[in-house]
């Protein structure tokens, strides 16, 4: 079985576009997985960040394509 390299923040960082603290970031917040080493190292893996990218991915739907409430459904306006 073929071992994954592991990258530090500023390599992965580096790899897809982003700053090291932005993937501190993620990392923090839970977002994107990462492999422990000790209290101050923490490593990450190509297969997470592609996790990390499928799961972020969003679609953003038409005016046209978004569902429409029952009749009589009361809308709510925001104060």
């Amino acid at each position: 079985m073929a071992q994954e390299k592991l990258l530090s923040p500023k390599e992965l960082g580096d790899l897809v576009g982003l700053s090291a603290a932005q993937v501190r970031a993620l990392m923090n917040d839970g977002r994107l997985e990462f492999v422990e080493i000790s209290a101050k190292t923490k490593l990450l893996t190509m297969s997470g960040w592609e996790r990390f990218q499928k799961n972020a991915t969003k679609v953003k739907r038409r005016e046209g394509d978004q569902p429409r409430l029952p009749l009589g459904e009361p809308q709510h306006h925001s104060l």
